[in-house]
């Protein structure tokens, strides 16, 4: 059973890739920095436009060099243009 739960959480951790964290990264600082909240289905949405059939190498190596980043370098005014 620990291990299927293991698997699981390998299996959902790792599907992402970059960009796609961006997405959740994104969120979350939303949340904690903004009081603002995306929807699940906003994220499910950013998710899918980010897939990695969508980006070119450049936009991924974006993603991984500055994705971690938002908290301290985006304002709440940046993010507020995605929720809307």
């Amino acid at each position: 059973m620990f291990v299927r739960l293991c698997f699981a959480a390998l299996l959902l951790s790792g599907c992402r890739n970059d960009c796609q964290q961006v997405c959740q990264n994104m969120a979350d600082v939303a949340k904690s920095e903004c009081n603002q909240e995306f929807s699940q289905e906003e994220i499910n949405q950013c998710m899918d436009n980010y897939r990695k059939k969508n980006l070119t190498a450049e936009q991924l190596d974006t993603c991984k060099e500055y994705g971690d980043t938002i908290a301290k370098e985006w304002e709440c005014e940046d993010i507020e243009v995605y929720l809307k």
